[in-house]
């Protein structure tokens, strides 16, 4: 999971993508990126934040009316800063020049690789996508039908998620591309201003940067946009769509739309449902700040308990997407507090947007009740999450998720809610997820492995076979 954009115009674009890549950076903080070209390659990405990455004017004001910027979240690779430094987005070739960013996981790296001599410089599968388009650009005039022609070569034999964007020359007038896998797992929607052309993961951007609307990318598509916002469009595989569930339940910031769907809207319905299919004796809804915030105020709106703010954060950090325990905790206990005021004596709804491997909820749970909470009942926007994704989360094994014992059997929900100290836990189900989001879903991780398209299934069963405790599976057999 990460967050691209890619511009292109007759005028410079790099301010533009800088202030794009604050709007998307929710969507990994593990490291920054951003390329442009005048015919000279401009490029910067370094691990850390956005701010931190971009603090140099030099940085952010760069020639070039085509470029690409990326938010990492890390599904490939170590976790330290030498490994966070070489898997930085975009990636480059220089012969042919071919720059790309990708949102999503490739899990058959190890076949596409075959198809090209070039060596990956890193662990990414946005290595995976940029070395054999390279190859069928090599010491070729870039056209349209090629592009066109080497994408659908190359997207009918990659397994996996892909919203991809790349830019490359073809003389005096490059070329922004895109494609999008069968299925559109990952978003990828594009906007316009003044003669300039945006692609990127989420709408927000739209708004940052003051650009319109036009529609979002579908599933298996090629998008090939030029300086002169000349635009040429193939959908080259055509399946019904399968958004990944967790897009709308954690991933996508509140204000954007996936699809036309609110993601608000779709938060603050699995509350309603929450409420209506899982009723309590409450005196407060109290969400966990942000992420149970949207599902809260549905909550307490088709309950008519009061919802308060019991629980405060003083960080930006997300704390799923931090890349190991240790720094998850850390956000957690550093990064909240408790309001006894709120809080004490009273009977609380506590709501969230998912449970992954539990630790979180815990100290969430004892905070509110040192807090003076006498109880505290939970509910939970998405179902248990049971299996690893092989698609762009980073929930790498299965032995990770609390809803797992240690034979691998699925836990009632009781037994969850005595682990985690609550007194009820309740989840949405799968087919409330779809009546939310009002479409079909990838739901892999929570309803394994039929939740995955049917021809993926028996890829996705292999690996879950292989899966090792703290390792992701997809990587033994594709480096």
């Amino acid at each position: 999971m990460c967050g691209i954009v890619g511009i292109i115009g007759g005028k410079p674009v790099s301010r533009f993508i800088y202030h794009s890549l604050f709007s998307i950076q929710h969507r990994g903080q593990s490291s920054a990126g951003m390329i442009m070209y005048d015919g000279n390659i401009h490029v910067t990405k370094e691990p850390g934040l956005v701010r931190e990455v971009f603090s140099e004017e030099k940085k952010i004001d760069v020639p070039g009316n085509v470029g690409l910027g990326h938010t990492r979240y890390s599904t490939a690779g170590l976790d330290d800063l030498p490994s966070l430094k070489r898997n930085a987005q975009p990636e480059y070739l220089v012969n042919p020049f071919l720059a790309a960013v990708h949102n999503g996981n490739i899990f058959n790296c190890e076949e596409i690789e075959k198809l090209t001599k070039r060596k990956p410089r890193n662990e990414c599968d946005v290595q995976c996508l940029l070395l054999p388009v390279a190859d069928k650009f090599y010491k070729k005039e870039t056209t349209v039908n090629l592009i066109f022609e080497t994408c659908k070569e190359i997207m009918k034999k990659i397994k996996g998620s892909y919203s991809a964007l790349f830019i490359t020359d073809s003389g005096e007038n490059p070329f922004l591309f895109a494609i999008t896998d069968p299925f559109k797992i990952r978003p990828l929607v594009l906007g316009k201003s003044n003669g300039l052309y945006c692609l990127t993961s989420e709408t927000r951007v739209f708004k940052k940067i003051n650009f319109e609307y036009i529609k979002d990318i579908p599933g298996g598509s090629v998008v090939i946009i030029d300086t002169k916002g000349n635009i040429f469009e193939k959908q080259i595989i055509v399946k019904k769509p399968k958004p990944c569930m967790f897009e709308f339940v954690y991933f996508a910031k509140p204000d954007s739309r996936i699809n036309g769907r609110s993601i608000h809207n779709t938060r603050a319905e699995l509350g309603r449902i929450l409420a209506r299919k899982y009723p309590i004796e409450a005196d407060i809804v109290v969400p966990v700040p942000e992420s149970g915030r949207h599902y809260a105020t549905g909550y307490a709106l088709e309950s008519k308990i009061p919802l308060d703010e019991g629980i405060m954060k003083d960080k930006d950090e997300r704390s799923f997407i931090q890349q190991t325990q240790e720094s998850r905790d850390k956000v957690v206990e550093e990064g909240l507090s408790y309001l006894r005021s709120v809080l004490e004596g009273k009977r609380v709804v506590l709501i969230d947007d998912s449970i992954v491997r539990g630790t979180n909820i815990r100290k969430l749970i004892r905070g509110l009740k040192e807090a003076g909470a006498k109880e505290v009942h939970v509910r939970i926007g998405c179902p248990p999450l049971i299996a690893p994704c092989y698609l762009g989360i980073d929930m790498r094994s299965k032995k990770e998720f609390i809803a797992r014992d240690n034979e691998g059997n699925i836990k009632t929900w009781e037994q969850i809610a005595d682990e985690i100290g609550a007194e009820s836990l309740a989840y949405t189900t799968i087919d409330c997820l779809k009546e939310a989001i009002k479409s079909d879903i990838c739901s892999g991780c929570i309803n394994f492995p039929d939740g995955y398209p049917s021809e993926w299934r028996e890829d996705v069963l292999k690996l879950f076979k292989m899966d090792k405790k703290g390792h992701r599976a997809y990587e033994h057999i594709s480096r």
